[in-house]
């Protein structure tokens, strides 16, 4: 979900390294040559997989993945149709990061990223976007959980301790 932390779990497989692609990056390019003017990033992700299906932006990050490359990430999973489009890659291990509504939500309000939402209304309304998606399915159906909710360092010791026990 927003604000739990996957940036964070990004940059630790980064330094173990890995290639991490970011789903909603793979898609910001695509909304930038593509996007109806006034449409919301969101709204685009919507109607890209209206148009072309669940696992569309699954497809798109495939597309970015050198044959050279064997120790990949994807960052931002919203669905399990994405998930299906990764097994044709391989066996994805799905590792979710779950972070209680007012951690993430105070964490998103402090970022201020230019796409975040402003107030905790609009981050709720977000929340339900992103479980329309069919992120509850990915986070129910994960390998492993890592809880951030607490400090950056603590985060990065559980991670580190996740990474280490599956990763060779």
């Amino acid at each position: 979900m927003p604000g739990s932390g996957k940036s964070l779990l990004s940059d630790i497989l980064k330094e173990r390294g890995y290639t991490v692609i970011s789903m909603s990056g793979v898609l910001r390019k695509r909304y930038e040559k593509e996007a109806k003017i006034g449409e919301k990033l969101m709204d685009f992700a919507k109607r890209m997989r209206e148009i072309y299906g669940d696992g569309v932006v699954a497809r798109l990050c495939i597309e970015e993945v050198s044959p050279k490359l064997n120790k990949i990430a994807f960052d931002g999973v919203r669905s399990l149709s994405e998930v299906e489009e990764f097994k044709r890659l391989g066996e994805p291990i799905i590792i979710a990061v779950h972070s209680p509504p007012s951690v993430r939500y105070n964490r998103i309000i402090s970022r201020m990223r230019p796409d975040d939402s402003k107030n905790i209304s609009e981050l709720r309304l977000r929340d339900m976007d992103e479980l329309k998606f069919g992120i509850g399915g990915v986070i129910a159906m994960a390998d492993y959980i890592i809880v951030n909710d607490s400090t950056i360092d603590e985060f990065k010791k559980r991670a580190d301790e996740l990474l280490s026990r599956i990763l060779k």
